[in-house]
């Protein structure tokens, strides 16, 4: 039986490619040909070693796009030849919150890339239920962004912004600028984006939002261009205790503040009390259900515009090259691209 790549990761650092048999799909899955996949922050935090939920050695990356190449004999609404991505997802079905529709919830949930399937090889087996067609004017690394960017519509429509609210996106990464573009098209009158990088700023600014370069004067900024009162919804997209208070200092008494970030590191309960004397709602947001459709939607009707994003390509066979880039913050790129099939 031939065999095909994927990416495994042994070590901080390093990325092991290595060769694995092709199998038939199971009855209710489908293989793809991995025709692009995109480097995930939470796959730099892996390749840093310091991903607080993932334990070496395991399987990498899950932002994939392709080709249907095999069905299970079960698989009924895909066939070979559709253009899909795909949801890293295996859930029970079983339990209260799958049930229920919830199956981000699954009390038995499981993530494809810790169980031995990496979106960085040449084939990737997905189940039916979590594979999703591309139409035709969706491109294939786009398809690939359709993961961080249910993400940001799962946030987004946490944050419940209403025609005319402020808001604030602390990061520039490719969710907090997702995040920001969302929000626009939610119909927020003002969009602060707080970052550090020029290329990423532009973007924000290109998405109307208003591009903000995180300093001392940060609060200051925010709070005199809201009248003092703070903004109605603050999305916390970093990852660092500085940005968790300082969402709690920016967003107004009663608003809402939706904390995204992965954290590497533990922080004060600090923030937590100034959320409680404001009234606050603190709300997380960790993933998505459902959500996957609505960026299709959102992509496809020419609504968003992801292309910007799109920094990078590489080849598989220069994978920890594309890690290593990822993870230098000197022009770091913002989303890259890995292209399975290409030299």
């Amino acid at each position: 039986m031939s065999t095909f790549t994927r990416g495994r990761i042994f070590e901080a650092g390093r990325i092991e490619l290595e060769q694995v048999e092709i199998r038939e799909p199971k009855d209710w899955e489908v293989l793809l040909k991995t025709e692009s996949a995109a480097v995930c922050g939470g796959d730099l935090h892996m390749f840093r070693g310091r991903h607080p939920y993932v334990k070496f050695p395991c399987t990498i990356g899950h932002e994939v796009a392709g080709v249907v190449v095999a069905v299970g004999k079960d698989v009924s609404k895909l066939k070979v030849g559709d253009r899909v991505t795909a949801e890293p997802f295996m859930t029970c079905g079983e339990c209260y919150w799958c049930k229920r529709g919830r199956y981000d919830y699954c009390q038995n949930l499981k993530l494809r890339y810790k169980n031995g399937y990496s979106g960085f090889g040449e084939y990737y087996y997905s189940d039916e239920q979590f594979t999703h067609k591309l139409p035709d004017n969706v491109s294939f690394d786009v398809g690939s962004l359709m993961e961080p960017f249910a993400c940001s519509v799962h946030a987004v429509r946490k944050g419940q912004i209403n025609l005319g609210d402020t808001v604030c996106v602390l990061g520039d990464g490719p969710i907090a600028l997702m995040m920001g573009c969302l929000s626009v098209v939610s119909g927020a009158s003002k969009v602060f984006l707080a970052g550090h990088h020029d290329k990423n700023m532009k973007i924000a600014e290109n998405y109307g939002c208003i591009p903000v370069y995180s300093d001392e004067k940060t609060k200051d900024y925010i709070l005199e261009n809201t009248d003092g009162i703070g903004v109605d919804v603050t999305f916390e997209a970093v990852g660092v205790p500085e940005t968790v208070r300082l969402a709690m200092e920016i967003t107004r008494r009663g608003g809402k503040a939706i904390i995204f970030g992965l954290f590497e590191e533990d922080f004060s309960a600090k923030p937590i009390l100034d959320a409680m004397t404001k009234e606050i709602e603190v709300i997380g947001s960790n993933s998505y259900c459902w959500d996957f459709q609505r960026g299709i939607q959102l992509v496809s009707s020419g609504k968003v515009n992801l292309n910007p994003l799109i920094t990078d390509h590489y080849p598989l066979s220069r994978i920890n090259e594309a890690l290593a880039a990822k993870n230098t913050s000197a022009g770091r790129p913002i989303k890259i691209i890995i292209k399975p099939w290409e030299e």
